[in-house]
């Protein structure tokens, strides 16, 4: 089982660590997420955005492959995909297609997370 969750935790970890491009091809932000960088400003949150998840998923994938810090690589990949989700309902509309389909792919890598986590703490 513990292979089974590894392989959930890296695939988490691809999903959070996808967006990190984003710091390094900025152009690509407005058809990732639907949104237009107004000035440096917002250029630089978004960025700066695109780092964080870089590290979140780098937690999950280096986990996933040295067998260590599985509680602190789930707690991590959870917080930051709940979050989302969380404030995506806050919001409560007028959030554009693209972010919507983020809250999707969000609710599926807790899905799979979850999923593997409890296949292996309760074998």
């Amino acid at each position: 089982m513990e292979l089974i969750f590894r392989i959930c935790l890296f695939v988490t970890g691809i999903i959070n660590l996808l967006p990190s491009i984003l710091a390094f091809i900025p152009n690509k932000i407005r058809d990732s997420y639907g949104v237009e960088i107004l000035d440096s400003n917002y250029e630089l949150l978004l960025r700066h955005r695109a780092v964080l998840f870089g590290i979140i998923g780098g937690v999950m994938i280096y986990s996933a492959i040295t067998k260590q810090n599985y509680a602190l690589a789930v707690t991590t990949g959870l917080i930051s995909m709940i979050s989302f989700i969380v404030l995506y309902k806050v919001i409560g509309g007028g959030v554009n297609p693209e972010l919507t389909k983020v809250m999707k792919i969000d609710i599926v890598g807790i899905v799979i997370l979850i999923i593997g986590f409890v296949l292996f703490k309760f074998k």
